[in-house]
């Protein structure tokens, strides 16, 4: 996402790691906050079948100013296994 960023594409494609066909519920609800905020326009979510394996496809779509700078300015990891971090969907 940060080189889609950095190149003005209008969007991104992420495909569910490990061959996972759901969605997870935290990546969805992430995404659904992200929309109601106006970082980004949207997202959808798409199948699609490789190798007769069918896989998760979740689509982005990212959202530049009027002057064309991108509104995601900083994308950074919080949590991660050896350090969780949690905090409520208010404090995002």
């Amino acid at each position: 996402m940060r080189n889609a960023r950095a190149a003005h594409l209008q969007q991104v494609a992420f495909t569910m790691p490990g061959g996972s066909v759901s969605l997870p519920k935290n990546i969805l609800c992430i995404l659904t906050i992200l929309r109601k905020r106006g970082v980004i326009r949207g997202f959808t979510l798409q199948e699609q079948s490789v190798q007769d394996k069918k896989k998760r496809q979740v689509i982005l779509y990212l959202k530049y100013d009027a002057v064309g700078k991108p509104l995601i300015d900083t994308l950074f990891i919080v949590s991660k296994p050896s350090r969780r971090v949690y905090i409520s969907s208010v404090a995002l």
